[in-house]
Parts: structure tokens; C-alpha cells; sequence
């Protein structure tokens, strides 16, 4: 690794830099992050969670830093917002309606300012508002909403991936970005927002290429933006298709894996 060479670092939060939920992170990443910037090298967080939730994860950092909330639908720079990919608020109605027919299953529509949750998606609306900082807002009926989704979470209490399997995945699959969270978590967003193509256009936009990034990641929805960073990472406890995609592995999350390479660049 030729670290003089690295100019941006984004990682993945949820199973990367902390358990999945978590409302904190050890708290020596936010002086690494200080002295990274002091070098010159942005440091970036890339998740499925919003930019509201994002910002209070990362309060004594985030002013200099650069966001991929979302999965990557959305980019915010020094709190300006770069980009938001938001779905058809047709498709986001027609998403409703399909996972009411799946089982044991609850709705978050994320816009770009503020999650809504209907009535009967009450365990996720206290997991997200209450461990994660979500800026939350409980409606009666999320078909009432005007304001597009920029991704939508199907949340299952124990295995979201199982959930959705069958006429679900073989619809939305075709024509939407349908990728895993989390056990509990299934994302969709539009076919052509991820955390790759994300990244792709904070590059763009910083000037800074492929070969000056870094970047760190555990979950299926992490692989585009590592294949999009020379210097790519698993966790140790990362999925296998995880790994297998990165160039390097980690030590775990549970050992702040991400935190000790961090550590070995400075």
C-alpha cells in the first residue's frame, strides 16, 4: 500500500465501524479522522442510513466531511448536497402496496430530509429513532406522502433477505437496485444508485481518481464502492462475497479493524 498516495477514505458504517444500529462509534475515530484531514485526506461515510443520521453519528468530525447516505442515492460535502438520486413517487406508492403483502414485513421511506413510517411499522420507527438518531415522522399511511422516496428499507425482524425472496425480488429486482443491509434490512433504490456510483461522482467531483481511494466495507451493498477503490477492504467479519471482492482484509469490526488500519496510514 502506497499511502502517500491516498486522498480519500469512505467506509461503510453498520457491521464496518460498529455493530449494526449502533448509536456510537469508538470514540478514537473522530481524532484519527482530525489528523487525517490535517494530512490532506478526506474521510468519508457511506451507508444505508440517512445524511440527518449520519451527521449526529459523526457531530464532532462531520463539518469536513464527505457523506454517501443512503447507499449511495445522495451525497452531501461539507453539508452541501452534491447529488440525490430519488425513485418515481409512483413506484414508491406501488412499493407500499407490495410489501403489505409480504410477511412480518415494515416500510421506511427515506427522503432526502426526513423517514416516515406508517402505523404497524412501530419496531423499526423506535429502532431508527430511538439507537440510530433518525429525524422520524409516524404518518397513518405512507401512500399519503407527496415527496419521492430516495430509497426505501423493507425491515424483517430476523431475516429480510428470506423475506422478500420470490414475486417480490423477481419484480423490483428487474428495474431497481435491490441489495441487503443487514439480516434485517432490504433496500431499494433506483437501478442506477449504489455506493459505487457514488463514489464515482465524489471523485469526479474532487478530482480524485480510483487509484487515490480507499475504501472499507462488510455487506453486500458495499461491493461496488470497493471495486471503485484501488485500495479496497473487508472486515474480518465481513461476508465471504465481500471479501472475495476486496483487495484486502481487515481485522474484525468487533476488533476496530477499520481503526487500526487507519491508524497504520497515519
Amino acid at each position: 500500500m502506497e499511502n502517500n498516495k491516498i486522498k480519500l477514505i469512505v467506509t461503510d458504517i453498520d457491521g464496518t465501524l460498529g455493530p449494526v444500529n449502533t448509536d456510537k462509534i469508538n470514540e478514537e475515530y473522530y481524532e484519527v479522522i482530525r489528523n487525517l484531514q490535517e494530512k490532506g485526506i478526506l474521510f468519508g461515510g457511506a451507508s444505508g442510513r440517512s445524511y440527518y443520521a449520519l451527521s449526529q453519528l459523526f457531530a464532532p468530525v462531520k463539518d469536513d466531511m464527505i457523506f454517501l447516505p443512503d447507499n449511495g442515492a445522495r451525497g452531501v460535502y461539507q453539508g452541501k448536497e452534491l447529488f440525490s438520486v430519488p425513485m418515481k413517487l409512483s413506484e414508491c406508492r406501488e412499493l407500499v402496496q407490495d410489501v403489505r403483502k409480504l410477511s412480518c414485513c415494515q416500510s421506511v421511506w427515506q427522503s432526502c430530509e426526513k423517514t416516515y413510517f406508517e402505523k404497524g411499522g412501530e419496531e423499526i420507527y423506535h429502532i431508527m429513532k430511538d439507537y440510530m438518531h433518525y429525524d422520524c415522522a409516524m404518518v397513518d399511511d405512507l401512500l399519503t406522502l407527496t415527496i419521492p422516496s430516495i430509497k426505501y428499507t423493507i425491515y424483517h425482524p430476523e431475516d429480510a433477505e428470506s423475506a422478500i425472496q420470490g414475486e417480490f425480488q423477481e419484480k423490483w429486482g428487474k428495474t431497481h437496485q435491490l441489495v441487503c443491509a443487514g439480516n434485517n434490512y432490504m433496500d431499494v433504490m433506483d437501478l442506477h444508485a449504489n455506493k459505487g456510483t457514488g463514489l464515482k461522482k465524489i471523485q469526479d467531483y474532487l478530482g480524485i481518481t480510483r487509484e487515490e481511494t480507499m475504501a472499507f466495507g462488510d455487506n453486500i451493498n458495499d461491493i461496488e464502492m470497493l471495486e471503485n477503490a484501488a485500495e479496497s477492504y473487508a472486515v474480518g467479519d465481513a461476508r465471504e462475497e465481500v471479501k472475495n471482492a476486496a483487495r484486502h482484509v481487515a481485522p474484525p469490526m468487533k476488533e476496530d479493524g477499520v481503526l487500526q488500519i487507519l491508524k497504520t496510514l497515519l
